[in-house]
């Protein structure tokens, strides 16, 4: 027997996309009954337009800036009191679909939520490693802001309470998709470090950074109990500080060389 899905008029759900065919109907089905679906769109030259219009999607266009002040954007074409901001490499789980309707039907004080979201790499749903965080994404109409141009978070101005039922992210499709945004994001991350005028950590801080980094998440946060996957997300993660400065690294000698 099919799960009848709760209804959520009082919510908007938001996404900021690009070139997001493959993974974006699966985002969409699992939302809640009778909420509002805005998807602001970067000129997507795939069929993620016409995906979100099949699934009752009010979809607008906008250039791409950076992440805060696109999702920003979006939560500002919103119409109802809640916002749910999501990204459309997420699912929701049937508990969390329920919480999001009983929250957002009931009277309560909260003006935000934050919810737990599981990374599911190489097929499985991590749950050791630092694969599980608690993002803010929930929040009443007006009551917060994304801040940071890369690593976005909601500011809430407010109280901020936690739902049941997990939130699952579905980020890399393969070894080749993550390395593909690692490239993307390290280079992002380096060049907004030089236009802050940031400069390379000096002596063994950065050489020794990718192995602390390992050892924390596949030792110290229990990542070896995750089997290989966990193993190998430990491995890929860990280089990602230390990339993102060598970037940088040539960033600063390049704008330095005659």
């Amino acid at each position: 027997m099919s799960e009848t899905k709760p209804a959520a008029p009082q919510l908007s759900v938001v996404l900021i996309t690009l070139n997001e065919e493959a993974r974006l109907a699966y985002c969409l089905r699992s939302l809640p009954r009778e909420c509002e679906i805005v998807v602001l769109d970067s000129s997507s030259t795939d069929r993620t337009v016409s995906i979100a219009r099949e699934h009752g999607a009010r979809v607008e266009t906008r250039d791409f800036d950076d992440f805060a002040r696109q999702k920003n954007a979006a939560m500002a074409l919103a119409t109802r009191p809640w916002v749910l901001s999501l990204d459309a490499d997420e699912v929701l789980t049937p508990e969390l679909r329920l919480a999001l309707a009983e929250v957002t039907n009931a009277n309560n004080k909260a003006a935000a939520f934050r919810l737990t979201r599981r990374l599911v790499f190489q097929g499985r749903h991590l749950r050791f490693g630092k694969a599980v965080d608690h993002p803010i994404r929930l929040i009443r109409r007006g009551t917060g802001q994304f801040v940071s141009a890369i690593h976005e978070r909601l500011e809430i101005h407010g109280t901020v309470d936690a739902l049941a039922g997990d939130l699952l992210h579905y980020s890399y499709s393969d070894l080749t998709d993550y390395f593909n945004r690692f490239n993307r994001y390290t280079s992002r991350v380096a060049e907004n470090h030089y236009a802050l005028g940031h400069t390379m950590p000096l002596g063994l801080k950065h050489w020794l950074r990718p192995w602390t980094e390992f050892f924390y998440r596949y030792i110290l946060r229990l990542g070896f109990l995750d089997g290989y996957p966990g193993y190998t997300y430990a491995l890929v993660s860990s280089m990602y500080t230390y990339i993102k400065y060598a970037k940088l690294r040539e960033l600063l000698i390049r704008k330095s060389s005659p």
